[in-house]
């Protein structure tokens, strides 16, 4: 396995430095190269890349021009208010990339309420919310190469309001964090994410961090619309990620897809 290389871009317009970033990784993420960009088209596609060579890198950038959502979706990454990363490591545990969707949720409320004095909520399975609105997302994707499987984990987080704006189709549904930077290290909030990510990884099979995704989701109790057009009631979080509800006696589990709370502009 190789290393990937450090970004052309070592310091970049808004804020990110590819070596301070370095040096403020955990020594569990020893492995990892940095690499800070201005603009790409999406990091976790840049991440994929670099997983199918053998890379092991952190991708970072200022602005995203077509970053990703889950099954397909856009996520709006404009310059010069969020920060929008993703990971490309080695994956030999049994966890399934739901659970390290749910993994990197806990580890960065954790951290942004830690950082900016908030209450954050967790859809499920992948978007956190703040004040009803969602001010954050995250990709997770399995990359194999030959007898290696990879993780490719992204996040995007909605800092600041747009300079522009959200677009209108956006304006009711999304949200940012806070209404100004605040000389906000965005470069340190980045690695106390990844290191918070880290140190839960480390304690698996241990899952008792589900208890905090538990206690965030704020969906569970309430009607919710699947992908379907089901209307279900979640009761709890499965031990492996899912959504447990009831369909007449039985306990069902929902482990992929899209739901919709009734009462909030998702």
């Amino acid at each position: 396995m190789r290393q990937g290389q450090e970004g052309i871009d070592k310091t970049s317009p808004c804020g990110l430095d590819a070596q301070a970033i370095k040096q403020g990784l955990s020594p569990f993420w020893q492995d990892l190269a940095v690499q800070v960009h201005n603009s790409v088209s999406s990091t976790n596609d840049l991440a994929k890349e670099a997983a199918r060579q053998g890379s092991v890198v952190l991708m970072a950038a200022c602005q995203q021009t077509a970053g990703r959502g889950r099954r397909g979706r856009s996520f709006f990454s404009p310059a010069g208010s969020g920060l929008y990363f993703s990971l490309a490591f080695p994956w030999q545990k049994q966890e399934s990339p739901v659970l390290l969707t749910t993994m990197a949720a806990v580890a960065s409320a954790q951290v942004l309420e830690e950082a900016l004095d908030l209450t954050i909520g967790i859809k499920w399975v992948n978007d956190l919310y703040y004040l009803k609105k969602k001010v954050a997302g995250i990709l997770t994707e399995a990359v194999s190469r030959e007898k290696t499987s990879f993780m490719v984990l992204g996040i995007g987080i909605n800092l600041t309001p747009p300079p522009q704006g959200f677009p209108p189709d956006l304006a009711r549904k999304a949200g940012s964090l806070i209404e100004q930077a605040r000389d906000l290290d965005k470069g340190a909030l980045l690695c106390r994410i990844v290191n918070k990510l880290g140190r839960i990884i480390q304690k698996l099979p241990d899952r008792t961090y589900l208890d905090d995704y538990r206690a965030r989701s704020f969906i569970l109790g309430k009607e919710v619309r699947v992908e379907t057009g089901e209307i279900i009631i979640p009761h709890d979080i499965s031990d492996q990620g899912g959504l447990l509800y009831w369909q007449g006696q039985d306990l069902m589990e929902l482990d992929s897809g899209q739901v919709s709370l009734l009462d909030y502009p998702l």
